[in-house]
């Protein structure tokens, strides 16, 4: 009888580790993979800060050189699934005006602070070879050969 009234709690604990370590970040909304995937890759919501995604959300108008504008009810929704998904840990949060992921502390941790040659920190896919399924894991990491990245490139 104890172990019935256990039961959820188990099985809550470990559906919330089951990706723990891996770097899975899926599933996403269908709204945020049709809006932001629709020209570059769906970004991990959990790699940047809730205040991180707000300065994004807010400056879609001059997103990183395009202008990405949507509609209210769009960018709301966008905006909300962002901010469910943020993370609310300091490594997350960007460094900078423009809110780039690739300017966190975390990211810059793993990855240092200049692409391998020829590739941007934005093409994720040009190392990470399941980025589009949102699975970052390092088994399926595929660095350019001879490729070492240091935090003081």
């Amino acid at each position: 009888m104890k172990i019935l009234r256990l039961l959820p709690l188990l099985l809550a604990a470990a559906a919330s580790t089951t990706f723990a370590g891996e770097h899975v970040y899926a599933p996403y909304t269908e709204l945020y993979v049709r809006e932001c995937a629709s020209c570059h890759l769906a970004y991990p919501p959990e790699l940047m800060t809730a205040p991180g995604w707000k300065r994004v959300m807010s400056q879609l108008d001059r997103h990183f050189g395009s202008d990405a504008s949507l509609d209210t009810p769009t960018r709301d929704g966008v905006a909300a699934f962002l901010a469910q998904r943020a993370s609310s840990r300091e490594k997350h949060a960007p460094s900078e005006n423009s809110a780039r992921i690739s300017k966190t502390v975390w990211f810059v941790r793993e990855h240092g602070t200049a692409p391998p040659p020829k590739i941007s920190f934005a093409n994720c896919s040009a190392c990470h070879t399941r980025a589009e399924q949102a699975d970052f894991n390092e088994r399926s990491l595929r660095l350019p050969a001879g490729f070492r990245h240091s935090e003081r490139d």
